[in-house]
């Protein structure tokens, strides 16, 4: 039985993420996405709750399964000085940009969440309250241990263009490949777009030459994670 039910939940979230993915939150119903898994309507009140909730927990298990949750749990602490923050942020950016950038993204977890802001509404409530705001706020403390006289506006807006730039770079990721055609899309390109990114953004900051020296470090000695 427990395993019939685990089933009936795949089936349900693997429904849900097709269809949320191609059109947004609003424009799905529940009756839908129960016939589009095979499955009784009921099934996703006794699973998810409501129809929230298995939106939540699609966009959740997304996340999880393309490495988003991971890249953003490395910045759960605080780190002790500027240079280990420049350093987390370098770490970070490249997680993140190898999350969105490797060859299993489906793009699907992106297009939920693009469709969350482009067509907002209630969906875009959800992915605000749950992921984007505790998201960012881990980012706003990463950016005061650079840039500590910086107030709280200057920490979200300085935050808000980290995130641009990583958000630039697979919305746009096909012109990107045809303007500037690189041989190799793998592991070394995304290197070295994360270093390009990390230090354009902390001189961006006004970080002073001592925050970006271990990055020039870590370059060096090729020792960039």
């Amino acid at each position: 039985m427990a395993r019939a039910e685990e089933n009936t939940r795949d089936r349900l979230l693997d429904a849900a993420e097709n269809l949320f993915g191609e059109r947004s939150f609003a424009a799905v119903g529940i009756r839908e996405i129960a016939d589009h898994a095979g499955v009784n309507l009921s099934g996703i009140k006794y699973h998810f709750g409501s129809k929230w909730g298995l939106y939540l927990e699609t966009v959740r298990r997304s996340m999880e399964r393309r490495g988003s949750s991971a890249a953003w749990s490395l910045l759960e602490d605080a780190p002790p000085s500027p240079q280990h923050a420049a350093l987390l942020l370098r770490d970070f950016i490249g997680a993140f940009l190898r999350v969105i950038l490797g060859p299993e993204d489906s793009g699907s977890c992106a297009c939920l969440v693009m469709h969350a802001a482009l067509e907002p509404g209630e969906g875009t409530d959800l992915i605000v309250q749950e992921f984007v705001r505790p998201h960012h706020e881990r980012l706003c403390a990463l950016v005061a241990v650079l840039c500590p006289a910086a107030d709280a506006s200057e920490r979200s807006r300085y935050a808000q263009c980290v995130m641009a730039q990583l958000i630039h770079q697979r919305l746009f990721r096909a012109f990107i490949e045809r303007i500037h055609p690189a041989p190799d899309r793998g592991e070394a390109e995304i290197e070295r777009i994360a270093d390009e990114i990390t230090a354009f953004s902390l001189r961006g900051m006004g970080c002073p030459l001592e925050t970006l020296a271990p990055l020039h470090d870590a370059a060096a000695t090729g020792d960039t994670e």
